[in-house]
């Protein structure tokens, strides 16, 4: 085990060796400084506030959408056809949240808070992004460097090097994840203040509305979002080692990330066998954020669904890596 977390830490100096790897934390960190200060001049320029209007008669407005949104989501649970009931889940969490609130005598907040701010500027994204390219460098690149020879002559096993590669990419990973987070934090409490750093808000888990601190719900948020991260992350991995190419590794790994679960995800709406596909339940946060957005699938289904190709995709980079000549 000692051996293992030797060649971890040699994997992660590498990374960090890498010019490409600070160059685009520096780039990450520079677009979350320039989107913050975009936001406050924009909000400048319009001499407007992040101020909502809340009114004396909230509960009365709030229960008549919550009506309307009852009339339609029992005329949408009528319908046969698979695009009639698109968004039930939406409609679902609408209409707990809405009865939650009234239940409870939760007036809404005449003030977005520091969390709700940050969680709107999540850069998971752009991590992603930033991960496809740190891994197929790491893996595919040794290929390409022939570098890859002078670390399977060294005694250590083809796995543990590959699981070694993993393991600093996702470190990598984290350090964008928590940079990005505490940043952002700063970022936008000084320019728009720090207020409602102790605010509760309510959680959608599918099920039933849980109040909870407004910073627990960002850091789900921001989790979810980062475990759809490493799922893209992973396949970007596993076809580095199947192909040895970078730029076909990484190619591949963004359609996949930003192409096919929008094309594959046509096929959830319309045929109920669709929510097996792979890479269109991925976006995990969503099921927080806006409730299920296909039908007859929820949290836990998507997490166990991207887990398991996610292993299918390991195992084949790992067989083919093992296997095969270097």
């Amino acid at each position: 085990m000692r051996d293992f977390f030797t060649l971890v830490s040699i994997e992660n100096t590498k990374v960090w060796k890498r010019l490409s790897s600070k160059v685009m934390l520096i780039i990450m960190i520079v677009i979350l400084l320039a989107g913050n200060g975009i936001s406050k001049y924009i909000e400048t320029r319009k001499n407007d506030s992040n101020k909502i209007t809340v009114s004396e008669n909230w509960k009365e407005e709030t229960q008549k959408q919550l009506n309307e949104d009852k009339a339609q989501l029992t005329q949408m649970e009528k319908q046969t056809k698979s695009m009639g009931r698109v968004g039930l889940g939406t409609f679902k969490k609408r209409i707990a949240e809405a009865e939650y609130r009234i239940n409870n005598n939760i007036k809404p907040e005449a003030e977005e808070n520091i969390w709700t701010r940050i969680v709107g500027f999540d850069m998971s994204g752009f991590i992603a992004l930033l991960l496809m390219i740190a891994c197929t460098a790491l893996v595919a690149g040794e290929f390409s460097e022939g570098t890859m020879k002078m670390m399977v002559s060294r005694p250590y096993s083809r796995s543990e090097i590959l699981s070694a590669k993993l393991v600093a990419t996702i470190l990598y990973g984290l350090v964008l994840l928590i940079t990005s987070i505490v940043l952002n934090f700063i970022a936008s409490g000084v320019l728009f203040g720090f207020n409602g750093i102790g605010a509760k808000e309510m959680l959608w888990t599918g099920s039933k509305i849980l109040y909870v601190p407004a910073v627990l719900k960002a850091m789900i948020i921001f989790g979810l979002g980062f475990l759809t991260v490493l799922t893209y992350v992973i396949i970007a991995f596993a076809l580095s080692a199947a192909f040895r190419s970078r730029s076909l590794a990484t190619g591949f790994s963004l359609f996949l990330y930003l192409v096919a679960g929008n094309l594959l995800g046509l096929l959830a709406i319309f045929f109920s066998w669709g929510k097996y596909l792979p890479f269109i339940l991925t976006n995990f946060s969503t099921y927080i954020k806006l409730g299920s957005t296909i039908e007859g699938t929820s949290l836990g289904f998507a997490l166990a669904s991207a887990a398991v190709y996610s292993i299918l995709f390991c195992f084949g980079g790992y067989f083919v890596f093992v296997k095969r000549d270097i």
